[in-house]
């Protein structure tokens, strides 16, 4: 479903045994593989499965959820304190819908991973700030020693923050998370300023190293496409980008797979009202978060983190995605921090009060989850849902289509992609799309404007294909040829046009 087809489906890496599992960071043909230890992990279930069995990837990302949720609670026993201040933590960050997407879609597997182990990183980190500081009349050559302990810490906080830049870069801001915390403790923390700078500094200079290595080729690229461009003005997209996440991570009711140009509204201006909100909300959480963290309370540390952990994939670089749910995975565990702090803190006055709140929010956030995660049941049920929500969604109109064709529902499937087309006139996949639909009702004429429209906006291999079976369809033999012909010379080897060709060549006597 969706990219899972491609990333899991048709890629062949992911059937390779995992004694070529090196070759996912020492490089093939292709060079390093894109991400590679959400690689390593589809390897791994393809393994443990025998194949390509869907239970089997949907169970090692419900185990991978699981991890991240118990890794969450033993931060949270380090950090808030309070075992039951974790345990809510841990609750609310389980079950909240925002994170749904993450573990129900396959491809969101790169956000479990990254969140695994930059929590194991925190509280490796979190670990070595816990350290009884040395005596005040220690020699001096032993004020300086970390101990057994405290290397390990230090090692296990390097290599998984190693590893968390290999599943996604936006591991990247586990230093900043870091400091937070670092922030948050008690002024006893000042007192192990050596190792635990020493374990910032390795820590940064892991990432740098790793994210080179493993990113430069694909995000050269990328960035190369993008620098220069925006899809809106700044700071109003970023903005308004935050906002959303905010939104959605307080009131999670109208979910939604696209959120592209079209789906969600982008500003027009540097700064307008519905950006100017945004910013107020971002602002309020931002200063109760940097006046808790004076305090030295972790829920401030967790506000922060929510921002912080989502400023990668805010729009202050250009991103092909204006925003995705999964993306606020990380996040979240920041928030749901907060969040139990606080409850936590309420608890010890009122028990059964907050024990009664702690509950109604985790059902209540638990149905929710429920209720999305059955969205993604299939392709027609995901896209439903999409075009429900946000109905000017180009994506999410031209998937419903394309869904419902496979469906054999052919008459709903046409309203689709007659809405993509309504909504995006140059889109030249929903145009193609519409043009094969069209031919395929019998409405010959109507297929061959489309035809002529998706050739007018991209002239290649493809939108020639579809002009020759519109050209063919209408009687057009000699065209027909024409298309085909000039398809092929573009690339084009597949058995429709070659099909195609054979046909209109019979049609219009040469062979």
């Amino acid at each position: 479903m969706f990219d899972d087809q491609a990333l899991v489906v048709d890629n062949p890496v992911v059937r390779l045994p995992l004694s070529q599992a090196h070759e996912l960071l020492l490089g093939t043909e292709s060079g390093i593989v894109y991400r590679p230890l959400r690689m390593l992990s589809y390897m791994v279930d393809h393994h443990l499965a025998g194949g390509l069995d869907a239970r089997a990837f949907h169970l090692s990302s419900l185990v991978y959820h699981a991890l991240v949720t118990l890794t969450l609670y033993a931060l949270g026993c380090l950090t808030i304190g309070s075992p039951l201040g974790a345990f809510f933590a841990a609750a609310l960050f389980a079950v909240h819908p925002l994170g749904s997407e993450a573990v129900v879609y396959v491809a969101g597997r790169r956000d479990e991973l990254v969140a695994l182990f930059v929590l194991l990183a925190l509280v490796c980190w979190c670990v070595l700030l816990r350290q009884p500081p040395p005596p005040r009349f220690a020699p001096p050559e032993r004020r300086g020693r970390l101990g057994v302990r405290g290397v390990v810490a230090i090692v296990g906080m390097v290599l998984f923050s190693a590893l968390a830049v290999m599943a996604k870069e936006s591991a990247i801001v586990v230093p900043v998370l870091a400091v937070l915390l670092w922030v948050a403790r008690d002024e006893g923390a000042a007192r192990r300023v050596g190792g635990a700078s020493w374990a910032i500094g390795l820590t940064a200079l892991a990432i740098v190293a790793v994210g080179l290595w493993v990113y430069t080729a694909p995000l050269a690229h990328q960035l190369g496409a993008v620098i220069g461009s925006s899809l809106a003005p700044q700071p109003a997209l970023t903005l308004r980008v935050l906002g959303q996440y905010l939104w959605l991570a307080l009131w999670p009711s109208r979910l939604s797979a696209d959120y592209q140009p079209y789906a969600f509204a982008l500003p027009e201006s540097s700064l307008d009202l519905p950006s100017a909100l945004a910013g107020l909300a971002l602002l309020v959480v931002v200063v109760a978060g940097v006046l808790l963290l004076v305090r030295r309370n972790v829920a401030g540390a967790g506000l922060l983190w929510f921002v912080v952990a989502l400023l990668p994939v805010a729009q202050i670089v250009p991103y092909r995605e204006v925003l995705a749910e999964h993306n606020a995975y990380l996040a979240l565990a920041g928030l749901a921090l907060a969040a139990g702090q606080g409850l936590g803190a309420l608890a010890r006055r009122h028990p059964r009060v907050i024990a009664v709140v702690v509950a109604a929010m985790v059902l209540s956030l638990g149905l929710r989850s429920h209720a999305r995660t059955a969205d993604w049941r299939d392709d027609v049920t995901l896209w439903r849902a999409t075009v429900e929500v946000a109905p000017d969604s180009v994506r999410g109109q031209y998937n419903l289509g394309i869904a419902l064709v496979a469906d054999g529902k052919l008459l709903e499937a046409r309203d689709a992609l007659d809405r993509a087309v309504t909504l995006a006139p140059k889109d030249v996949d929903a145009l193609m799309a519409l043009a094969t639909l069209s031919g395929r009702l019998g409405e010959y004429e109507r297929a061959h404007e489309l035809a002529v429209r998706a050739v007018n906006e991209r002239r290649d291999a493809q939108t020639l294909t579809v002009l020759g079976w519109a050209q063919l369809s209408r009687g057009d033999a000699h065209l027909a040829i024409e298309s085909f012909e000039e398809a092929i010379a573009l690339g084009a080897d597949s058995n429709d046009v070659r099909i195609g060709l054979r046909r209109a060549r019979g049609e219009g006597g040469r062979f």
